[in-house]
């Protein structure tokens, strides 16, 4: 049953590790996340004790959740030019948006009254357990208004509060205080960056604007172009004769949208919005995109395909079973219903190192061209923004933003205090361009108030040997 809803857009839930609920704006008590399960405005996603999620959204922009915390999705839209405007508000906890500048994407993130929003591609991380929420930026410089007060830039390596005996001022540091959850941001940026060395150039004629789950593909199967068919996208182990797309994952019922496939595949994303699967004897399944991949909320959105209720296979295998969504009956719409078949078991993928038979005819491979690298004991941070990207449909040139350090110039202060001095304002020169309504105030690092609830340990990483450290959202610093 097709919900007729217009869906508006829709994020995709690409994390999520323990306690994780969305909570809809139909319903108090929300549903259990799903990989890949999509998320449309008004939900809300709420992690618990040991809980982390991560969300991405059509630009590849990414926003991680980390314990007791939650993030609201408050305002997604697309106008009829193409411009996205993404409005989010973290409600409660701590989370570490990495956040694109580029032309028809708009982000702004409400933390407790603090408006920040990337005057370059940014990384940062926001701290709201107490009120006024830490801003710390990590990469790139974020622009930050507090309604009726005060506008300024913050710059990587800095952090921000507002004061709150007198809100026309804030305290900015020129340092960050290391966080407990710094290692697993930096943990899943390193994947990113890990899973561009697989980058092709499959994604360039068919992606347009959607730019998410892209990369997924490259890293976990193999491209080959097709006489006929055009491209083709076969996930690795998907030449097992037990694989089928649509046996791991649920069905999960979304505003808007109706009943939505989410894959329990790591890859699970864009092979169920767009194009088609196809069977064939002597290669297995194998994935097709098609020119309505690249255009906003893919093809028949809400009415077709991984949404609405159809799945996207037009050439079955003999004796294939017809997979249908659920019907809501006399007990009503059943939120999540799983899917458990025999799903293939995860493997690297092997760069493809010859041509291959395909309904008769040679199937060229596409091989990698890889991205930049950032080897493993540098910074990765801002590396999904590197891995996942829109591309410009009459182009087909990347859209990659105004990168770190190209976009806003750098603060200039009056030199000649030792490190560690608490500068008047009157000694600090106003950045260019800077337009703050309020005072420039300084302090030198304090103790930052620990979380109400005990420390955790943060999870073993997924994709990676690190783990972080133990986890509450306190700084691990003496001194603030």
């Amino acid at each position: 049953m097709a919900d007729t809803t217009s869906p508006g857009r829709a994020a995709r839930l690409t994390f999520a590790e323990g306690y994780v609920h969305i909570g809809r704006p139909d319903s108090a008590a929300g549903d259990p996340a799903q990989l890949n399960m999509p998320l449309v405005e008004g939900q809300t996603v709420v992690t618990g004790e040991d809980g982390q999620a991560e969300v991405e959204f059509e630009d590849g922009s990414i926003a991680r959740v980390t314990p007791n915390s939650a993030l609201t999705l408050a305002h997604l839209t697309v106008d009829g030019g193409g411009s996205y405007n993404t409005q989010l508000a973290l409600v409660k906890g701590l989370a570490y948006f990495e956040l694109r500048s580029a032309q028809k994407f708009a982000y702004t993130v409400d933390a407790g009254g603090d408006l920040i929003s990337p005057a370059e591609n940014t990384t940062f991380r926001v701290n709201i357990d107490e009120q006024p929420a830490t801003i710390a930026v990590l990469d790139g410089t974020a622009h930050l208004e507090r309604l009726g007060s005060y506008r300024t830039d913050v710059h990587a390596g800095e952090t921000l509060r507002s004061d709150t005996s007198d809100g026309s001022r804030y305290f900015l540091t020129q340092e960050i205080a290391p966080d407990t959850w710094d290692a697993w941001n930096e943990t899943r940026d390193q994947a990113a960056a890990d899973a561009a060395t697989a980058q092709t150039s499959a994604r360039d004629g068919a992606e347009g604007s959607q730019g998410y789950g892209w990369s997924d593909l490259d890293a976990n199967g193999s491209w080959y172009n097709v006489p006929g068919q055009g491209q083709v996208w076969q996930p690795s182990g998907g030449d097992d004769a037990s694989f089928d797309p649509y046996d791991n994952g649920a069905w999960v019922w979304s505003p808007g949208l109706g009943y939505t496939w989410a894959s329990s595949y790591s890859w699970g994303w864009t092979p169920f919005r767009c194009g088609s699967w196809s069977y064939w004897d002597t290669f297995g399944w194998g994935w097709s995109p098609n020119s309505y991949c690249g255009g906003f909320g893919f093809a028949n959105y809400g009415g077709g395909y991984g949404y609405g209720g159809y799945v996207n296979i037009v050439l079955p295998p003999r004796g294939y079973p017809v997979h249908r969504p659920p019907t809501p009956g006399h007990g009503g719409i059943h939120p999540i219903v799983p899917v458990h078949g025999n799903p293939i078991v995860p493997r690297p993928a092997i760069p493809v190192s010859g041509q291959r038979r395909i309904a008769g005819v040679v199937a060229t491979p596409i091989r990698p061209i890889g991205a930049e690298y950032t080897a493993r004991g540098g910074s990765a941070v801002g590396s999904s923004l590197r891995n996942d990207y829109p591309v410009n449909q009459t182009t087909h040139a990347p859209i990659l933003g105004v990168q770190p350090g190209q976009g806003i110039a750098r603060p200039t202060y009056v030199q000649g205090f030792a490190a560690g001095q608490q500068p008047a304002a009157a000694q600090m020169t106003p950045r260019p361009g800077n337009s703050s309504q309020g005072t420039y105030v300084q302090r030198a690092p304090q103790a930052s108030a620990p979380r109400p609830s005990a420390p955790r340990s943060a999870p073993p990483a997924s994709h990676s040997s690190a783990s972080a450290p133990a986890a509450s959202h306190s700084s691990s610093n003496s001194k603030r």
